[in-house]
């Protein structure tokens, strides 16, 4: 990477394509029992974890800047997939 402006990117789509895959796997697991439940949450952030190190174990040697940026990215993507939380039911409210 040349550029903290690509490093950005780089790291949105890593962290998108992370993020997506840990949510998915969760909503597949919602109507599991809580235990099946909670081992994909646990392991889903595992995952982000390892593949955050994976990531950044190829850009070691390039500047500090493009690293941050590179990380940042790659957890505000991850991140923003959490905002929204998944429901059981559809739209049904439990309260």
């Amino acid at each position: 990477m040349e550029s903290p402006l690509s490093a950005l990117l780089w790291g949105a789509l890593a962290g998108c394509a992370t993020g997506l895959a840990s949510r998915l796997a969760l909503k597949r697991a919602l109507r599991s029992s809580n235990a099946v439940f909670f081992s994909v949450f646990a392991g889903g952030i595992l995952f982000r974890l390892a593949a955050l190190l994976a990531a950044l174990w190829p850009l070691r040697h390039e500047r500090y800047i493009i690293i941050a940026a590179f990380a940042a990215a790659m957890i505000a993507a991850q991140t923003s997939f959490e905002l929204f939380p998944l429901k059981r039911n559809g739209t049904e409210r439990n309260n």
